[in-house]
């Protein structure tokens, strides 16, 4: 028996030209498009490039904008100001609106100083850290700490992200969920969302993002009045 050229097995007796013809051909082609395009990263591989960037990283500076959304009373609060980060374990939020305020990490303690009622609250520190969750050695301790879904990439301002959602392995903390957009061309977080047990959310947005630049030696000192009251 002859053997059908391949052509006529695949197009059978349509003219060339004619319309199925094109369409077949145009289907052929998508075919072999698709399945010569390179597989897109998955969960571990954005991980990793999260994890080797982090190591690098040794200080950051951004301006952020912080939305947070309650849901039982349907309200929405925005804030905004700088935030600074120096790795190991050092981190300053400055709220410049709508009412100043310094929040600060350091040595394992944080300190909240509100300008308006002259208090100072200290203590422990709990979960503050993961506001920057994702930035810095801590990066490597994601795929440990949560499990890790790879969601379909979106784009926040300019930027290109892939997005990240981290369900914590174990119970108890501050957040049940985190979900990360991670910018594709520097693997850093440009955006965050942390969602309560509660259901109340906050997203965290960074613009103006600044890696490895000295910081001022003064950039953890909290100075505060002389009469302002301690609150532990």
């Amino acid at each position: 028996m002859r053997l059908q050229p391949i052509s006529r097995l695949l197009l059978w007796d349509y003219g060339r030209g004619s319309l199925p013809y094109d369409v077949l051909c145009v289907l052929l082609l998508l075919f072999l498009f698709l399945a010569a395009a390179p597989a897109g990263p998955d969960a571990s591989a954005v991980l990793k490039s999260l994890e080797t960037a982090g190591r690098s990283l040794k200080t950051m500076r951004a301006d952020f904008v912080e939305t947070k959304v309650l849901s039982i009373l349907n309200e929405t609060q925005e804030t905004r100001g700088t935030v600074l980060l120096q790795v190991p374990g050092r981190l300053r939020w400055d709220y410049t609106s709508p009412q100043p305020g310094v929040m600060m990490l350091k040595d394992g303690r944080f300190e909240r100083y509100v300008p308006q009622t002259k208090q100072v609250f200290r203590g422990e520190a709990r979960g503050e850290a993961d506001l920057l969750v994702g930035f810095g050695p801590g990066a490597a301790d994601l795929g440990r700490k949560y499990e890790v879904t790879l969601r379909p990439t979106e784009k926040v301002g300019a930027a290109d992200t892939y997005v990240l959602d981290l369900k914590p392995r174990t119970g108890g903390g501050l957040f049940s969920a985190i979900r990360l957009w991670v910018e594709r061309s520097r693997t850093i977080p440009v955006q965050t969302r942390l969602t309560e047990p509660t259901g109340d959310y906050t997203t965290i947005r960074f613009d103006q993002v600044v890696l490895n630049r000295p910081l001022p030696s003064s950039a953890f000192d909290l100075k505060l009045p002389k009469d302002v009251v301690e609150v532990k």
